[in-house]
């Protein structure tokens, strides 16, 4: 009787086991009369990186300042170009003033790029043309020519997020003097007015630095502006005047602010690949990951993108006569040797529709149907070879399955928000990466 229980429990384990093995390997013959849910990760994945001809780096209330020099991508350069709105358009009073000074402060208090431990350097000068906004926008490289001439500079050593995180740039007498005598004299009385004698400023780094600031635009920060006198300052082009002392009487000391503007603001940020692994790449010449090392770059404020395209996705459907993909996760990871604190992976990231021309189509949205899906950067664990982005892919996957003819669309991934400014940036492994490949997972039910 044991015998014969022990027989049936062996035949039991034995069909057990043949009905697990129905889960078959892409590759294999995948034919079926039973429902199923089959694992799926080897559908080729072909990569490459990409230049957009221009990004949007208006509206962003950032002035964005510096450069960044690497083997990686080369040098990349960014000026700060902004129009200035006074407070008001006349002083407190006309009668006895006396201009003092015109000083430029900036507080730097949440971001910062590159070698901080060195001085920072930058010029202030004055814009030749107006400010024109393209259909609404400014790009990073719109033209508007500024002065050759510098009246300021500062050289510091950057603290954000510290008492010291503000600079105080003093700007030339002759500069100062003229705003006050504008507007002493009463005739400026709009903005448009006011703009036909100054048209803005532009903050241009020295060449020497390797660092990336950003000053925000309408910000504020608790500074000390003197050994006894600590007060809150925004970015601004401050005017200092007084009252001039007649038969006694106490002078009277005023300021007036003249405040960067939000909208005809932009950063003007241009890229030299020359030496770099990127020298080749260029608005009309992406590069494919295997002409790379395998890898695919990305960068924000310069329209350096990573795009993903999945050829043979539509074979699919010819495993199953009905199917319903329950999930698709694409898992991309910053390729080892480009993954440390001062390369700055970017998190959150964004992905997002583009056609055939590269172009954003449209974006990946939450369940609820207007929010952006963004993707943490999971490097909690131990082991770099851990770290990476992981991206849902079901309605990708889905719409594509869908499509009764061949789909133009692919994947774009970017830094961030793709009107954003920031300089996030980040190498990924491509699928054939030896360290940190990419990896398409999808589960499928078929039946």
């Amino acid at each position: 009787m044991y015998k014969y229980v022990l027989l049936c429990v062996t035949i039991l384990l034995l069909y057990s086991c043949e009905r697990e093995s129905n889960t078959y390997e892409v590759g294999n013959s995948l034919v079926s009369a039973q429902s199923k849910v089959v694992m799926i990760d080897t559908l080729t994945l072909k990569m490459s990186t990409i230049m957009k001809d221009s990004v949007i780096t208006s509206g962003k209330s950032a002035m964005l300042v510096g450069n960044i020099k690497d083997n990686t991508f080369g040098k990349v350069t960014s000026a700060s170009l902004f129009e200035l709105t006074p407070s008001s358009y006349s002083l407190a009073t006309t009668t006895n003033v006396v201009f003092d000074s015109i000083v430029m402060y900036l507080t730097n208090n949440d971001f910062y790029y590159g070698d901080t431990l060195k001085t920072f350097k930058m010029d202030v000068h004055p814009l030749e043309n107006r400010i024109k906004l393209n259909n609404g926008y400014l790009y990073n490289n719109s033209y508007f020519k500024y002065s050759s001439t510098s009246i300021g500079s500062a050289e510091f050593l950057p603290r954000p997020n510290t008492d010291s995180s503000f600079v105080k740039i003093r700007l030339d007498q002759s500069y100062g003097l003229g705003i006050f005598n504008l507007l002493k004299s009463k005739d400026a009385s709009s903005q448009e007015y006011f703009l036909n004698f100054y048209k803005g400023l532009a903050l241009v780094p020295s060449s020497d630095n390797n660092a990336m600031l950003r000053f925000g635009i309408n910000s504020s920060y608790q500074v000390q502006i003197s050994k006894t006198t600590k007060e809150k300052v925004s970015n601004t082009v401050r005017l200092y005047y007084h009252t001039a002392s007649v038969n006694g009487t106490e002078e009277v000391k005023y300021t007036l602010d003249i405040n960067p503007s939000t909208s005809y603001s932009y950063n003007k940020i241009q890229s030299d690949f020359s030496g770099s692994e990127l020298a080749n790449l260029s608005p009309i010449n992406p590069i494919e990951a295997k002409n790379l090392g395998n890898k695919t770059y990305l960068m924000a404020g310069i329209g350096v993108y990573t795009k993903v395209e999945i050829p043979y996705l539509k074979s699919l459907k010819s495993l199953y006569n009905n199917y319903k993909i329950i999930s698709a996760n694409l898992a991309l990871s910053p390729v080892a040797g480009y993954y440390s604190k001062n390369f700055y992976n970017p998190s959150p990231l964004y992905y997002y529709l583009g056609d055939k021309k590269n172009n954003i189509a449209s974006t990946f949205l939450q369940t609820d149907g207007t929010t952006e899906i963004q993707v943490s950067l999971s490097d909690e664990s131990e082991f770099q070879n851990d770290y990476g982005y992981s991206l849902d892919m079901l309605s990708y996957v889905n719409n594509i399955l869908s499509e009764t003819s061949d789909s133009n669309y692919n994947v774009l991934i970017y830094p961030s928000s793709y009107l954003d400014v920031l300089s996030g940036k980040v190498v990924f492994g491509s699928q054939k990466n030896n360290t940190n490949p990419a990896k398409l997972k999808l589960y499928m039910l078929g039946y």
